[in-house]
């Protein structure tokens, strides 16, 4: 069924903090098949505030083994949509995202949405790298 929500074993809020300057923070998403319909969530994790959300690195397996490939996803933070139109997944391949300076007061979920979803959907894992600025 399409737009169901998978959590990490994230169990709370990242308590931690960040050191100065650039920080980088990876979060794995294995995905099932069934994870790979329109509009659902994988809640990746936290990621602790404050700091400022500057970009991501991005890289797939090849979860839509079809050769006219459609998955998309997209990537909130605490909410709004930092990065959209993300295609690694279509065919295995990695990206960087850059997006608008994006400040957090405290933990941020960082969550995946499929805003397509997959033709043929294939098992695999999404490797999210988030990049922040304490």
């Amino acid at each position: 069924m399409a737009g169901e929500t998978t959590s990490t074993t994230v169990a709370a809020k990242y308590q931690g903090s960040l050191l100065p300057g650039l920080n980088a923070q990876t979060f794995t998403l294995t995905y099932a098949t069934g994870q790979l319909e329109l509009n659902d969530v994988y809640e990746a994790g936290y990621v602790p505030g404050p700091a400022t959300v500057v970009g991501f690195l991005v890289k797939a397996t090849d979860m839509d083994t079809n050769a006219s490939p459609a998955l998309a996803q997209k990537i909130p933070v605490g909410g709004p949509d930092l990065v959209t139109g993300v295609t690694a997944g279509q065919s295995g391949g990695q990206a960087t995202y850059a997006c608008v300076p994006t400040a957090i007061t405290g933990p941020a979920l960082i969550s995946v949405t499929n805003t397509a979803a997959a033709a043929t959907a294939a098992a695999g894992t999404l490797y999210v790298t988030v990049l922040s600025i304490a």
